[in-house]
């Protein structure tokens, strides 16, 4: 953790997010609280979920939000209209901020769309970050297919990387797309990884919650329920393992456009006493509901946006020990190494057979677990952070004091070979 020894005069930092509620979104929470240890006055520019007030101080951050409108499909129509809604009201607050003395700009994406804004504070002498955490242009192309969008979104990608002083990325792979594609120089790109909390990993470690029978199975998924991260390939996954004699359960943890689709299925199925759906839950409830699963899935397919993005939900659960299986993307390789069962893009049968071999091999399990929690020790929050103020000290140093982490583990550079797991992984 970071421990201001700055005066009272704060460096203003000013966070605009469109696409997901605050605090609910782990990435700009963890950062925001980091910054306003770090010294910095932090307000966040955020929608307004329903039953949540318009202003309100969320630890040390102040959250103004704002009315937005989300479209029930993955429709150009649906995103233009969420969109003039929502930019609108965002530059205002942006503006408003910019005049009131606000130091630095924090645009977080997706959309890339915030780019007029920045060039506001660039054009009167202050800083702006890019906070890149997807690929707006291939997200764009998966969810419309609409090469005219497309277009837009990669011409609005550029304007972004144009008026940002510093870009944040959360991989490797984003970080030489910023180079290659935003024309950033080396030093104006920060890493700075999607991690869970240094406190989940001093969690202990819990085994099977299903007592010792190899014919029953808790599965957990956590994240958005969106197309493009393969949710609708999980009831398969269900009836495949019902085949093979398993009697599973799953857990789904999270929200988003996909789910009506999901229930639908599950009914069609007469799966409903073998899925339960949580929505979204608070940040501090997720341990104890992934802890109270056997094994914890990642189905997002290969396709050129997930294979560059870190899906954070294997951090998460790595962090928290949980035996995983995931397809081999490159960089889920990167993250989960050897601690989860990696299995060949595509491969729904590998798929099925590492979950079966999963449930019926504790010892394996408990390997994997122990390895996730090695694995952690360089993925934890606190590396993030020391690379988040790195950062802002070269657009605006607020007199920050860095305490040295002293977390052991193995270290992850993105050049790291990846050795195979021990079901049919690559």
């Amino acid at each position: 953790m970071y421990v201001s020894t700055a005066s009272d005069e704060r460096p203003r930092v000013v966070m605009l997010l469109e696409n997901f509620w605050y605090p609910q979104d782990v990435r700009v929470r963890l950062e925001a609280d980091s910054l306003a240890a770090a010294g910095y006055d932090v307000e966040v520019i955020a929608p307004r979920a329903p039953g949540q007030p318009a202003v309100e101080r969320v630890g040390a951050v102040r959250v103004r939000r704002v009315r937005v409108f989300r479209p029930q499909s993955d429709s150009a129509i649906g995103f233009l209209v969420e969109y003039l809604i929502a930019l609108p009201a965002l530059h205002l607050h942006a503006l408003r901020t910019l005049l009131s003395g606000a130091r630095v700009l924090h645009l977080h994406n997706p959309p890339d769309l915030l780019f007029l804004a920045g060039a506001l504070y660039r054009l009167a002498g202050r800083s702006v970050v890019f906070d890149h955490h997807d690929l707006f242009p291939e997200l764009v192309d998966f969810k419309t297919s609409s090469k005219w969008l497309t277009k837009a979104a990669g011409v609005a990608e550029r304007l972004t990387y144009a008026v940002a002083n510093q870009v944040l990325t959360t991989n490797e792979s984003y970080a030489e797309i910023a180079r290659r594609r935003g024309s950033k120089q080396l030093q104006q790109v920060t890493v700075v990884r999607n991690a869970p909390p240094d406190a989940w990993l001093e969690r202990p470690l819990n085994g099977r919650t299903n007592g010792a029978d190899p014919r029953r199975v808790h599965l957990g998924y956590l994240g958005e329920l969106s197309s493009h991260d393969g949710v609708g390939s999980l009831i398969p996954l269900l009836q495949r393992l019902s085949e093979r004699g398993l009697d599973a359960h799953l857990t789904i943890i999270g929200e988003g456009d996909a789910r009506p689709g999901l229930e639908r299925a599950v009914a069609d199925q007469g799966l409903e006493s073998r899925v339960t759906f949580t929505g979204w839950v608070s940040f501090e409830a997720v341990p104890k509901l992934l802890e109270s699963v056997d094994i914890c899935v990642d189905p997002a397919p290969s396709t050129e946006y997930n294979e560059r993005s870190t899906m954070t939900k294997i951090a998460e659960y790595l962090s928290l020990g949980r035996p995983t299986v995931a397809y081999a993307l490159m960089e889920t390789r990167r993250t989960a190494g050897d601690a989860a069962v990696l299995v060949p893009p595509g491969d729904e049968a590998g798929f099925t057979d590492a979950v079966v071999a999963l449930a019926g091999d504790p010892e394996l399990r408990r390997r994997l677990s122990l390895r996730a929690r090695r694995r952690c020790q360089s993925l934890s929050w606190s590396h993030s952070e020391a690379a988040l103020i790195a950062a802002y000290r070269r657009v605006a140093p607020a007199g920050a004091r860095p305490e040295s982490p002293t977390r052991e583990g193995c270290s992850l550079s993105q050049g790291d070979s990846v050795p195979r797991a021990e079901i049919k992984s690559s």
